[in-house]
């Protein structure tokens, strides 16, 4: 792959100076130095804004960082649109909600509908971007970005080269498939997290856990109840070159290696009922979290090296049957109903 600017400007600055660069090729005025980058932009703007192929746009302003707003722009004096511009990382401390409200308080008497857009060209978790829908913005994603930037041959390096920046992202995301992939590329491991959301009909989030061995990407779900000792839920844990692993967590309790000890015997026959096999990590900690158990041959790969995944998903249902009848029969013995 020939030298690319973009995979050496990977902060968000560079990406915001992008988005705005091309936003302001959709002014008409520039459909004379090239015409398939400014009908490009102006599809952009369509996805932004929500309109049809038949709405015309014919004057654009755009610029950067006005009132802390990543990116801003105006079009046809009619729209204004707020844009918080995202790589790898999330929205943080009500920044969502103060762009919302400044816009909102500047533009009152303007007569302009307001547009806010929530634009991630990285990959993060389901979950966190329904909170970000809950607070009026609407998401565009990289796939959405890439449908404008792969629609028509464009002759422009900078353009470009972002482009296939946005696609080699997409690649590496979709790469998952591979279960090498899975634990040696961080896109790949967040890929594999990302399907995992489609395939799971329950709450799930996934994202990165710091700890003093230095992290890895988590993912959690089917947190279930027990008064007395507390939540036990599904976690994955991928530490990539130290491995991935399936366990069942304990939260919300009285930390104890010996509650360990006595649950790990307790859940065993429930899941060896469900043709699952547990075992005790290396090492008991009790803290705030804990790990109770980790499934034994929870990952298989066919001859190609392929995850699969469909067995994979049979495991994690059988997990969750498993808590799900332990803590209905705890629940019972402790006449909690």
């Amino acid at each position: 792959m020939k030298p690319n600017i973009f995979t050496l400007a990977t902060k968000e600055l560079s990406q915001d100076g992008f988005f705005t660069w091309l936003l302001q090729w959709a002014d008409n005025s520039n459909r004379q130095f090239d015409l398939q980058l400014n009908e490009t932009a102006k599809d952009f703007i369509r996805l932004l804004i929500g309109q049809t192929n038949d709405y015309q746009i014919t004057k654009v302003e755009a610029g950067r960082q006005w009132n802390n707003i990543d990116i801003w722009a105006k079009i046809n004096d009619e729209y204004f649109i707020g844009i918080e511009d995202k790589t790898n990382t999330g929205e943080h401390s009500d920044q969502l909600e103060r762009y919302k409200q400044i816009a909102t308080d500047h533009y009152k008497d303007k007569n302009y509908k307001l547009v806010f857009v929530y634009l991630k060209t990285g990959n993060e978790s389901s979950a966190k971007l329904k909170k970000i829908i809950e607070k009026g913005y609407s998401i565009i994603d990289r796939k959405a970005v890439l449908s404008i930037l792969n629609k028509r041959e464009v002759h422009n390096e900078i353009f470009n080269d972002f482009k296939e920046y946005l696609n080699a992202i997409e690649n590496q995301t979709n790469s998952y498939t591979k279960f090498e992939n899975i634990t040696s590329n961080w896109k790949a491991g967040e890929g594999f997290f990302i399907k995992l959301q489609e395939l799971i009909h329950e709450w799930t989030d996934w994202g990165y856990v710091p700890n003093q061995m230095g992290g890895f990407l988590g993912f959690w779900y089917h947190w279930t109840g027990t008064d007395k000792i507390g939540e036990i839920y599904i976690q994955i844990e991928n530490a990539f070159e130290y491995g991935i692993k399936l366990v069942i967590k304990i939260a919300d309790w009285e930390p104890s290696t010996e509650t360990l000890y006595e649950l790990l015997n307790e859940f065993k026959p429930y899941a060896e009922k469900n043709g699952i096999s547990i075992v005790k990590p290396d090492k008991y900690r009790a803290g705030t979290t804990s790990t109770l158990a980790i499934i034994e041959n929870a990952f298989t790969v066919d001859n190609e090296g392929n995850l699969e995944i469909d067995k994979f998903i049979n495991t994690l249902k059988a997990l969750e049957k498993t808590i799900d009848e332990y803590c209905a029969e705890y629940n019972k013995s402790c006449n909690i109903v």
